[in-house]
């Protein structure tokens, strides 16, 4: 069995090899929707919890279209602004509601849809920089928190409580982040 810390070395091993896809390398040409699931499903392989795991589905792909969180297809081809906002929703409906990706995209995504001066693939580009930042931040944050459980269950003398406290932290982090996003974006 693996120690905390073999555990948590091996986590940022696997987390400094993800990567949100860059703009350049979308293709610049339409995708049929069973194109345009491989594409994403293939670069975002590194997020999957299970090799054999869809990250997009034609009924995703129609939920998000009906839901009008994604523009519809032209002739059942999509652009892609199609696949730089599927990668963006991918991203957000793990935290936010469709009603709040809404409001999020509202905000310069849908905007920037329909224009055909970069401006989406400028803004897509400015999420993904903040990717590469974020990861060098957590990969610190993680360190820091991983020492400050085991100084908290210090009395425990338990590898199991040090990663019960270790995984508490970083769940109660996201609760009251997503709740902040939340409570941002119903302000608007």
């Amino acid at each position: 069995m693996e120690t905390n810390i073999e555990i948590i070395n091996d986590m940022i091993k696997h987390f400094e090899k993800l990567d949100i896809v860059k703009s350049e390398d979308i293709p610049d040409i339409t995708l049929y929707m069973d194109q345009m699931t491989s594409f994403i499903d293939e670069k975002l392989k590194g997020f999957k919890k299970e090799e054999d795991d869809k990250l997009l589905t034609k009924t995703m792909i129609n939920n998000y279209t009906k839901n009008k969180l994604l523009p519809p297809s032209d002739k059942k081809k999509y652009t892609k602004h199609h696949v730089m906002l599927l990668i963006l929703i991918y991203f957000y409906k793990n935290v936010l509601s469709f009603s709040d990706i809404k409001s999020l995209c509202n905000l310069s995504i849908y905007e920037s849809f329909e224009r055909e001066d970069g401006s989406l693939s400028k803004l897509y580009d400015i999420l993904v920089s903040i990717e590469a930042d974020k990861k060098d931040e957590i990969i610190s944050d993680l360190k820091n928190r991983l020492e400050s459980a085991k100084r908290k269950a210090k009395d425990f003398n338990s590898e199991n409580v040090e990663l019960f406290t270790f995984l508490s932290d970083i769940v109660l982090e996201v609760y009251f982040k997503q709740h902040l996003i939340e409570y941002i974006l119903n302000k608007i």
